[in-house]
């Protein structure tokens, strides 16, 4: 019996034959395509310019939110990248390759279209030889080219092509493709689990890649060996890493030592040379371990620990930014803010290219009254990755001074967040413009009740508790005086619609309804 993969590349070729128009077939919006690396038909969603789009946008704001890049030893990413740009020379798919080497403990590493491939520095310290690196990167490489990051995308949004009826968009529109994949197609890519077959297909293929750059394919058997056993003995980082995405098995064992007798023996292992170029990584090691012990003592509000062991991995390794990061979190949790901002210093100069020290150096000299600094590290951190905490301190600093159109944008981009500072951010944001245009926050309307008077009805527009409205009600009186009268609401929570009763009695229907002020704003 045909596996899935191939039932499924039977059907997507007879489709593709029958040259039907898009919207007949009810799942596809591109159209269909060969497969770069298998040559099979398949129906595809996504352009090649889609791809080369979403990694490009995604990349680095994908590896600074796991640790950004190591750079305490460049070798190691100059390394990575040497063995990396041999296997892409000899791979199916021409495509902008580039190979990072993240500050990460958790052993993993990921591909997204386009080309951009990621290995964590924990992976690289489980890796015994040069033949086992490129195995990993040839499979990361195999899941760029044959679209696989891509294809995890398009079976999410496939379900949804039945409700396109017309199509967003015809084959040579991005546009369409774009919004119809959504703006938060870039973030799943990393964490997409891939299927058996694209894992079967990623290790052949890689092997093949290996073989033709001259390595030993039998790496890739050891790999699997490698990762295996660290299964079996339950290794819990691995469960958070690379094994989420790309699950070991004996059987892809078995096949890949089947696959690697069908291919030229011998090539390079480069054992020594990988031991060489990794030694000062390995020699560190200890130092991360006392580092991610440290980040835990420091969450569990154990600061005497946690600052004991951060010391401890700088004595071992004084040229890694993150360790000096954690230090200036534990001495701005203990209020020293002069040593905090210190550190963030040392942590910045060591490694001037990741948002975190920024971003934290920029908020601890918001609350110093160092306003310059803290907008020029805030702004340098948000090149790298958009925080909410970065845009909610640089909305208070606007508002301050004054900027309040500036404030309401920057509040409004931190209130994105679903988290604590975006919540914070939302209620700043409901304050200012309470202050700058009340009306905008409760819907005023009125009527005649059945005793003639006038009803007012008064709705929170606003996801925020609103304290002391002050109300006015104009109207033409029974004498045909124009008169003004106020009324206080105590308050109306989020969404509350309130009537009130005035007495009054209009001799026409000239009634008008403001809010004059709004005396403050509650957050949840």
């Amino acid at each position: 019996m045909k596996n899935s993969r191939s039932v499924k590349h039977a059907v997507a070729a007879a489709i593709c034959k029958l040259n039907l128009p898009i919207v007949a077939v009810a799942t596809v919006l591109a159209g269909c395509a060969t497969n770069p690396v298998t040559g099979k038909s398949e129906i595809s969603l996504v352009s090649e310019s889609w791809e080369l789009k979403t990694g490009a946008q995604n990349y680095l704001p994908a590896r600074q939110s796991q640790g950004g890049d190591y750079v305490a030893d460049p070798k190691v990413q100059a390394y990575v990248q040497e063995v990396g740009n041999k296997l892409a020379a000899v791979s199916d798919r021409d495509l902008p390759y580039q190979f990072a080497v993240i500050n990460n403990s958790v052993p993993n590493a990921w591909a997204m279209p386009g080309g951009k491939i990621a290995i964590n520095r924990g992976l690289l310290t489980e890796l015994d030889s040069e033949a086992e690196l490129a195995a990993v990167l040839g499979h990361e490489i195999v899941h760029a080219a044959a679209k696989h990051s891509a294809q995890a995308v398009q079976r999410g949004v496939m379900l949804q092509a039945a409700v396109l009826a017309t199509g967003i968009a015809t084959k040579d529109s991005d546009y369409g493709q774009v919004a119809a994949l959504g703006a938060g197609a870039g973030a799943a890519l990393i964490n997409s689990k891939y299927g058996r077959d694209d894992e079967r297909e990623s290790d052949v293929y890689g092997m093949n890649y290996m073989s033709r750059a001259g390595y030993n394919p039998m790496g890739a058997v050891e790999l699997q060996q490698t990762f295996l056993a660290l299964k079996d003995g339950k290794a819990a980082n691995f469960l958070e890493g690379l094994f989420a995405s790309h699950p070991p098995s004996q059987e892809r064992v078995a096949t890949n030592r089947q696959h690697a007798a069908n291919l030229p023996s011998g090539g390079i292992e480069g054992r020594q040379r990988y031991g060489q170029m990794m030694a000062r990584l390995l020699d560190s090691k200890p130092a991360y371990e006392a580092y991610d012990e440290a980040r835990q003592a420091l969450a569990d509000n154990r600061l005497k620990a946690a600052r004991r062991l951060v010391q401890q991995a700088i004595d071992s390794e004084p040229s890694e930014g993150h360790f000096f990061a954690l230090l200036g979190d534990i001495e701005a949790d203990e209020d020293d803010l002069n040593a905090a901002d210190r550190a963030y210093d040392q942590a910045i100069n060591l490694n001037p290219n990741f948002f975190y020290p920024l971003m934290r150096s920029g908020v601890i000299n918001e609350r110093q009254g160092r306003i310059a600094k803290a907008k020029r590290r805030l702004n340098r951190s948000l090149k790298l990755l958009e925080t909410a905490e970065a845009y909610n301190t640089l909305g208070a600093i606007a508002e301050r001074e004054g900027n309040l159109q500036q404030a309401e944008e920057l509040y409004a981009r931190a209130a994105q967040d679903s988290g604590a500072t975006g919540q914070t951010a939302l209620t700043s944001l409901v304050s200012l413009r309470s202050k700058n245009n009340p009306a905008e926050l409760v819907g005023m309307r009125w009527g005649i009740g059945p005793d003639g008077t006038v009803l007012i009805e008064a709705t929170n527009l606003t996801p925020r508790t609103l304290i002391g409205i002050d109300l006015e009600l104009r109207i033409v009186d029974t004498q045909g005086v124009l008169r003004s009268y106020n009324q206080r609401l105590v308050g109306l929570s989020p969404n509350e619609v309130m009537q009130i009763t005035t007495g009054l009695r209009p001799s026409s229907s000239q009634v008008q309804l403001s809010v004059q002020a709004i005396e403050s704003v509650q957050g949840p």
